[in-house]
């Protein structure tokens, strides 16, 4: 059976390594590169938003079933709980860093994933969202992305204006706007373009959404 390779799209090179057996495949990492992108979560200016590390299936773009992750250093050994969401989490700790152990994620064989970083809302909204709850996510996503850009990234990054709200892959539909218009939901995703919506807007969603994350201006549709 031939290994399956990851590309990494934004983490460092080499960060992954693949072994498998008849049913499954393990991603092993470094938890160091893990936390290096992680650590940004503990920041106080964006209570609401944060990083999340997913496998994404390179040929449908779903977000690959993690059925198990460990870390592991000698004798030392820790299971992970897995999110329903399927987020690669670990706890952010600097004694762990310095130990730096081996960070296990089972995914399913015969697939090859990719790594994405996002960043996204951190608590669900619910089906009814008004304007002022997304206004106050757009600055925060603003920082955690300068943060992420580095210290020049504010002098060509566009400011935050909209969300995209994900749903199931292959859901369609409409998000009703309470002025009597709805927002396409097309292939799972809708955008919203928040600081076009007039005050006192509220959002009535047809499904709770699988991930809110940032949508600025020059974004692709």
């Amino acid at each position: 059976m031939s290994t399956s390779f990851i590309k990494t799209l934004l983490l460092t090179s080499g960060l992954l390594a693949l072994s498998g057996n008849v049913w499954a495949q393990n991603i092993e990492m470094r938890y160091s590169n893990l936390f290096g992108k992680l650590k940004h979560n503990v920041a106080e200016s964006h209570p609401d938003v944060n990083i999340a590390l997913y496998l994404i299936n390179q040929q449908t773009g779903e977000t690959c079933t993690v059925r198990k992750g460990w870390m592991q250093k000698e004798e030392h050994y820790e299971e992970l709980v897995i999110p329903a969401d399927n987020a690669l989490v670990v706890p952010i700790d600097n004694n762990l860093r310095q130990a730096n152990p081996d960070v296990t994620f089972v995914i399913d064989d015969g697939i090859t994933c990719d790594v994405s970083m996002q960043v996204i809302v951190s608590k669900p909204l619910g089906l009814a969202i008004n304007k002022a709850a997304l206004d106050s996510l757009l600055p925060q996503m603003d920082i955690l992305l300068n943060d992420l850009g580095g210290m020049f990234s504010s002098w060509f990054m566009p400011e935050v204006s909209g969300v995209v709200m994900h749903f199931a892959h292959t859901e369609t539909g409409v998000i009703t706007v309470s002025d009597d218009t709805v927002i396409p939901i097309e292939a799972g995703k809708a955008i919203v373009k928040v600081r076009q919506l007039p005050e006192n807007t509220v959002l009535t969603l047809p499904s709770p959404a699988i991930r809110i994350t940032p949508w600025l201006e020059s974004s692709p549709q």
